[in-house]
């Protein structure tokens, strides 16, 4: 479950953690904090402390678990963003308290891999992401649309954010599906559950300050509603979900 964290608190610090007239060639090295709720049934919640590392260069960036090529220099009205990122979404049967829960098989990580087009307006930035399991774990499919609003004031900046992931049957399967052999294995305690095409919603806010000239802040929280098919899986605890962090880093 201490993965299923990082991977939220990483999509939001990838994001977020740089503000938008960063200088290129720029490095930062520091920690974040992040809490999330169960999302597994019978799966306690966790306070995940992580380092973080990052570099944004003019085409190239690395963000934590994540890096990325431009096509064109950073801040250009429109782009296309080939990406890399480490997708830690996992389960761990004997994290949870229940017994029928820890029969069930474990959901391992893997790597992602899309292309994303951006483009810059005066009311956003908006962003069409498509990609697909590159790490031969489940070789699901999935694709992002999103709206982001940067607002930069001298020392510190706010990005309220909103969108809606879709997932292939098959990432959607590796990660809330309950094969028949698994509901056999409880008994039928957990009724198999083979899941469709299905996605969920997000709103996030982030934000960042810097101290001083080299030290930044940074914090974002965002809320997740799982939809469709995926709310009936009888693994999950809830369908929605509030994750926050907090980080402190040295920019150079």
């Amino acid at each position: 479950m201490k993965k299923i964290r990082l991977l939220l608190m990483f999509s939001m610090l990838s994001l977020f953690s740089q503000p938008l007239f960063a200088a290129y060639s720029q490095w930062s090295l520091g920690a974040a904090v992040s809490y999330s709720p169960v999302i597994y049934q019978d799966t306690p919640s966790n306070v995940v402390g992580i380092p973080m590392v990052g570099y944004e260069g003019e085409h190239v960036f690395f963000r934590g678990f994540s890096a990325g090529y431009r096509m064109l220099p950073a801040g250009s009205p429109q782009n296309i963003v080939f990406r890399l990122m480490y997708d830690p979404r996992t389960f761990k049967p004997d994290d949870s308290t229940n017994a029928n829960m820890q029969l069930l098989d474990e959901r391992k990580s893997t790597v992602l891999g899309g292309v994303s087009y951006q483009l810059i307006t005066m009311v956003g930035m908006f962003e069409a992401t498509a990609g697909s399991d590159i790490g031969s774990t489940h070789n699901g499919l999935y694709a992002e649309a999103a709206w982001r609003l940067p607002i930069r004031m001298r020392g510190w900046g706010l990005t309220p954010s909103i969108g809606y992931s879709y997932n292939s049957e098959k990432i959607n399967n590796h990660l809330y599906g309950v094969s028949q052999a698994e509901s056999t294995a409880t008994g039928g305690a957990i009724k198999a559950f083979d899941a469709d095409w299905d996605g969920q919603f997000f709103v996030g806010l982030s934000a960042y300050m810097f101290v001083t000239k080299n030290i930044r802040l940074t914090g974002s929280i965002r809320y997740l509603n799982l939809e469709g098919d995926i709310e009936n899986s009888p693994i999950i605890e809830h369908t929605t979900s509030s994750t926050a962090t907090i980080g402190a880093s040295y920019v150079f």
